[in-house]
């Protein structure tokens, strides 16, 4: 019990996150090698969820990793335009 609760406040903690860049659409404070290495981390944990068959733990990593990802597809399509507007000066 004491873990999935856990589980659920960590990851509510990214929805403050999130609900800013979909609103701002900018990720530029965000670092990109921190949250590309959680989403490793995300990756790694949600595997040894299912080598134990730890479902509530599966589930609080697939969560927060949709969120990661909206994340980090945001941070990239920034990086890729912030590439192009250093081209184009």
């Amino acid at each position: 019990m004491l873990g999935t609760v856990a589980g659920v406040v960590s990851t509510l903690a990214f929805l403050p996150q999130v609900f800013k860049i979909w609103r701002t659409q900018s990720t530029k404070d965000i670092s990109l090698g921190m949250y590309s290495l959680y989403s490793l981390g995300l990756l790694l944990w949600g595997l040894y969820a299912l080598m134990i068959e730890s479902w509530p733990l599966l589930m609080t990593e697939i969560i927060t990793g949709v969120m990661t990802g909206y994340i980090l597809m945001i941070k990239l399509k920034g990086f890729k335009d912030e590439q192009l507007d250093r081209k184009r000066n």
